[in-house]
């Protein structure tokens, strides 16, 4: 009998425990419940656009067709597909670009042209074409106007020389383009399979190909080389034939266009920087809208500071290849570069110093 009780206790025991740890359970679960954020019935329903809390939401889609003759695995040639990509994803596909490397669509002139008339959209390329159209540009081909990467950064994007920027802009305008950011791909230097050139005695008679620009000839001529004009498409055939002694580029063209098969002397003499910059045409960019305009020009200019950070880590990279490649990189002395400096603006400037006094005003 006591174990008949005994057992009828235990059971009323657990079954009480049993009913209160389900009552903690339910309580635990209410307490979690009731402490969750809810939606408010006033909350908007997810949307089923995927601009609907977007900027561009009300904007008309925009599809560029953009342009440039540099190849697709150069800096330049990459940094326009990063353009598209961005643009894109800045305005949540509302603004889409096609590029077009390789001059697949035109050469650098061709696309001027194509700008200025409004045929094409957006390009790339070189001041040094781009002077053909707007004079006022070739001033940055002036010898020495920058003598560093620090100097080419300050002339690109510094505040002190906002006001130079802008002169460059104007000009550019005139002609139909919308001209935005620009940028440098380095210093041109002085390459040979004559002799080594360590000094500017050491350029006297020797035949350098230059581009078909009034500058690079008084600047040859200046330093006692014999200048050759010639278009790039021939410069290749006239050093492999000797028609030429030399020719002058930053070190990533003398390797990329296989110059440096037939140079072996290539000199740091960093006379004339290149520079190159992205334009559009006018009567696309006045129908652009704000908000697309806005992005483009941060895209590009962002792009440019890119191009200038990726080609100056890259000089050293061309500089080992080149002497792998059986080539005699010389560094001038300070001297000899304060010689040729010295020379160049006090025998080219001053020929164009009327011209462009309001720009090299900045220089002073």
């Amino acid at each position: 009998n006591i174990r008949k009780k005994w057992g009828f206790v235990m059971k009323k025991t657990l079954s009480l425990m049993l009913v209160l740890a389900m009552l903690a359970c339910s309580s635990a679960v209410l307490t979690s419940c009731s402490s969750s954020p809810q939606k408010s019935s006033t909350s908007p329903a997810p949307s089923s656009s995927a601009y609907s809390e977007s900027a561009f939401a009300n904007l008309e889609a925009v599809t560029w067709r953009f342009s440039t003759q540099s190849g697709s695995q150069t800096v330049v040639g990459k940094m326009a597909n990063w353009i598209a990509d961005e643009v894109a994803t800045r305005t949540d596909g509302k603004f889409t670009i096609e590029v077009y490397t390789d001059a697949i669509l035109y050469s650098d002139r061709e696309c001027i042209e194509a700008l200025a008339a409004g045929s094409i959209e957006a390009g790339q390329g070189s001041y040094g074409t781009l002077s053909k159209f707007a004079d006022y540009c070739n001033v940055v081909s002036l010898p020495y106007l920058a003598s560093s990467w620090e100097e080419l950064n300050a002339l690109c994007f510094g505040d002190d020389f906002a006001g130079a920027r802008e002169l460059l802009s104007d000009s550019i305008q005139a002609v139909g383009l919308h001209p935005l950011s620009f940028y440098s791909t380095g210093l041109r230097n002085f390459s040979n399979n004559v002799r080594p050139v360590n000094t500017m005695a050491d350029m006297a008679g020797l035949k350098v190909r230059v581009q078909q620009n009034d500058v690079y000839i008084d600047t040859f001529n200046a330093l006692g080389a014999y200048p050759v004009p010639m278009a790039a498409s021939e410069v290749l055939v006239s050093l492999q034939q000797g028609t030429i002694d030399a020719e002058e580029n930053p070190l990533d063209f003398i390797y990329n266009d296989g110059f440096y098969e037939f140079q072996q002397y290539i000199t740091r003499t960093n006379h004339i920087a290149t520079f190159s910059g992205y334009y559009v045409s006018q009567k696309a960019w006045d129908a652009l809208p704000e908000e697309f305009q806005e992005v483009y020009t941060a895209v590009t200019t962002e792009a440019c500071q890119k191009i200038m950070q990726q080609t100056q880590e890259d000089e050293e990279h061309y500089r080992q290849v080149l002497t792998d490649a059986g080539c005699e990189v010389i560094d001038m002395s300070e001297e000899a570069l304060a010689e040729m400096q010295t020379t160049c603006k006090e025998t080219v400037w001053p020929k164009y110093a009327d011209k462009y006094a309001e720009f090299l005003a900045y220089f002073e």
